[in-house]
């Protein structure tokens, strides 16, 4: 295994990832961890940029797949500075997390996505931020499971093919997660300010009868626990 990848070997899989998502021309499309073009091959024509982290096969995208725009480096960092209608992978482990909570920043169509199955199993059952982020943003509908034997190098684990859409969400909460640079208080004011029509000062006293702890309101809201974020989801309703 190369820089924790492995290769989707089932070509009927890898043709269902593209066709779920319906991809036109002028669509902008983003695989991460294109590997040696297990899916990339089935993309239709459309705006399509491929990140590889591995140098090699990153080369050997380029010669492939000479219409595509390939990137080499890591792929979260990558769609950080990119808007995209679909975005495509089989996931490589280490970045699952990373890459589901960027996609919380995103507006999009569709992301389809081969994930471990422990992985969206942590996220369906376990009380944690990115798990209450996810239930609260994002649409995950898992549409098959993936035995491990359609991989190479072959992993520990089996793996689901999912579905992720991002769900419309204007209210307070959202507003104050996508300023991720802020603490609390600050993301929160704007936050309350935008979606109720007030100004900061009034922001602020509104803030003061929500009774959110000090501790809280001073943390960064990359760094809120899974019961704070629920809190804040209450208080602000």
């Amino acid at each position: 295994m190369n820089l924790d990848q492995h290769f989707l070997t089932d070509e009927e899989i890898a043709k269902l990832v593209v066709s779920l998502c319906e991809i036109k021309k002028n669509d902008i499309v983003v695989e991460i961890g294109g590997g040696n073009g297990e899916i990339t091959k089935f993309i239709p024509k459309c705006n399509l940029t491929v990140m590889e982290k591995d140098k090699k096969l990153a080369e050997k995208l380029k010669q492939r797949f000479p219409d595509a725009k390939i990137i080499h480096g890591d792929g979260v960092g990558a769609i950080k500075r990119i808007d995209f209608d679909f975005l495509v992978s089989s996931v490589p482990y280490s970045i699952c997390e990373p890459l589901m909570r960027e996609l919380l920043l995103h507006s999009f169509k569709k992301a389809v996505l081969i994930l471990p199955q422990y992985f969206i199993n942590n996220i369906e059952s376990n009380e944690t931020s990115l798990s209450f982020l996810a239930k609260e943003f994002l649409e995950i509908k898992i549409i098959k499971e993936i035995e491990r034997e359609k991989f190479f190098p072959r992993p520990r684990v089996d793996s689901y093919l999912v579905e992720v859409k991002p769900k419309k969400s204007d209210g307070i909460l959202k507003k104050m997660y996508l300023q991720q640079d802020k603490k609390v208080k600050n993301a929160l004011r704007e936050a309350i300010a935008e979606v109720l029509k007030r100004t900061k000062k009034q922001a602020n006293e509104t803030i003061k009868g929500l009774k959110i702890t000090d501790k809280t309101l001073n943390k960064n809201i990359r760094m809120l626990s899974y019961h704070e974020l629920k809190y804040l989801r209450e208080a602000t309703k």
